[in-house]
């Protein structure tokens, strides 16, 4: 899905970062760091759902092999925040994106199904490297 017409963008950022669990965290102080400058609130999921993409950037894509990298895009409207997270690539010509139902007991498994919950909409960039969520505002 495209991001939506920018008519009524209030702002928009992009950065990078390493591909390595630290920069999870990193990632969520930046988004957090710049939507406050410009005077905007970050909806109360934003982080969770950049968590959530930002992982599966690092642990199911060549962005967490060494060297690797993430870029992270944010677009803010009034009603919403859009979240991109493009990574290196799937390790294989197949890269499912869905939620899984894990096992009661898995420690992994539920960071789509938080996604899910958590955006009004989210999917798989056109380029087929990454994935975007809109959290409302």
């Amino acid at each position: 899905m495209l991001a939506p017409p920018r008519e009524d963008l209030l702002w928009q950022g992009r950065s990078s970062f390493p591909g390595t669990p630290t920069s999870i965290g990193d990632s969520r102080a930046w988004v957090r760091t710049r939507l406050v400058e410009q005077g905007i609130e970050p909806p109360a999921d934003l982080e969770v759902v950049l968590s959530e993409l930002a992982t599966n950037a690092i642990r199911h894509t060549r962005s967490g092999t060494p060297g690797g990298r993430f870029a992270l895009r944010v677009l803010a409207y009034p009603d919403r925040v859009r979240i991109e997270v493009r990574d290196g690539g799937p390790f294989e010509d197949i890269h499912p994106l869905h939620p899984a139902t894990p096992a009661l007991l898995d420690e992994h498994g539920r960071g789509l199904l938080l996604v899910e919950a958590f955006s009004t909409c989210w999917g798989r960039l056109p380029s087929r490297r990454g994935v975007y969520a809109e959290v409302a505002r």
